[in-house]
């Protein structure tokens, strides 16, 4: 049985990503139906490309523009606007493997009880060039993959769902700012105990920022999102708190070195630094290994991206979260009811 489908992305200002999301389309084994991009309002040629594209490309491609419309908005468009029961996401700046879009479909083809499958995704090795990628490769232990199982938290960049779940979700919730409608629905499908299969070759390679200033920035835009609807309470909660005593102690000992340091009372200074020893320590020990690890490729040299990456996500990452938490008061009441009646865990 070979069931028709639906892939379904948005995009803006991506028009080199825009070019190798088509060359890997049109390279798959197993061709989408169709596939619909809503486009948020490019003013780089996007939108004129992937409209032109659509005369040659060897599958239905309908562009979509929606000036103004955040992703979730984006989202939604396009899978209302989709032919096909089964919908594949994925998103613009991703590379796919070619059997990308056959491994996806496949446990649908097998099972018509299943409603989500869920793929994998993985940075490749050849692609860490940069200090700060080399950073979040050591901290990583060089493992930044997810691999797909029935109860990961599956990300739009390779899943695959029926259209009717997706109703059942109440579809994305389009009054975030920016992120976390697809950590809500990967937490939902999994409590919510949907029919889901997992697809582990479906493989999506994701590549990462060259500067650190990206990566804290994303940091604050995805936590911002987890705020405002008020999900991962424990990263808001737990990762606060200890960023605030770690800040403290830190602050305690030099401002105890300036003032007594030198006065004949250095031993106050010697217990500030043996308290915050014990607080930094599980830090420490993290960015040790990580150096270490850097040491085994010849990249020791890059030891101060991992402090500078850990510390500029960690800390931006609680700002965003509890900006997004009292900003959601005011603009995301709707996701936050709604999460509520789905049964959504907050931790």
């Amino acid at each position: 049985m070979n069931i028709p489908v639906s892939l379904v992305s948005t995009v803006l200002n991506d028009r080199h990503g825009a070019e190798t999301l088509l060359a890997d389309l049109t390279k798959q084994t197993r061709l989408p139906d169709e596939f619909v991009v809503v486009d948020g309002g490019s003013a780089d040629g996007t939108y004129e490309y992937l409209c032109e594209q659509a005369k040659s490309v060897p599958f239905r491609l309908q562009v979509i523009q929606k000036k103004g419309a955040n992703v979730s908005r984006g989202r939604n468009l396009a899978i209302d606007k989709a032919a096909h029961d089964v919908i594949l996401t994925t998103d613009f700046g991703c590379r796919l493997d070619a059997n990308w879009v056959k491994e996806l479909v496949a446990p649908f083809e097998q099972d018509t009880a299943v409603e989500i499958v869920t793929g994998s995704w993985i940075i490749p090795e050849q692609d860490v060039q940069t200090p700060a990628q080399w950073a979040e490769w050591a901290l990583s232990g060089g493992k930044l993959e997810l691999q797909a199982t029935p109860t990961c938290l599956a990300s739009t960049r390779s899943i695959a769902f029926k259209k009717q779940v997706w109703l059942d979700f109440g579809k994305y919730p389009e009054d975030l700012t920016l992120t976390g409608d697809d950590a809500i629905f990967s937490l939902w499908m999994v409590s919510a105990k949907r029919k889901i299969a997992a697809a582990p070759k479906a493989i999506c390679y994701w590549h990462r920022f060259p500067k650190l200033k990206s990566y804290w920035k994303e940091a604050r835009r995805n936590f911002r999102g987890a705020g405002e609807a008020i999900f991962f309470l424990n990263y808001g909660i737990k990762v606060g708190v200890l960023l605030a005593l770690e800040m403290l102690s830190l602050l305690t000992t030099v401002t105890l070195f300036v003032l007594l340091g030198w006065g004949g009372q250095i031993w106050w200074f010697g217990i500030a630094i043996i308290i915050t020893m014990l607080i930094w320590s599980k830090r420490l020990i993290r960015w040790l290994t990580a150096i270490q690890f850097l040491s085994t490729w010849g990249k020791a040299s890059y030891w101060l991206w991992i402090i500078g990456l850990e510390l500029g996500n960690r800390i931006n990452g609680v700002v965003g979260y509890w900006y997004g938490f009292c900003y959601g008061f005011k603009r995301c009441q709707g996701c936050r009811v709604r999460m509520q009646q789905l049964g959504v865990r907050r931790w």
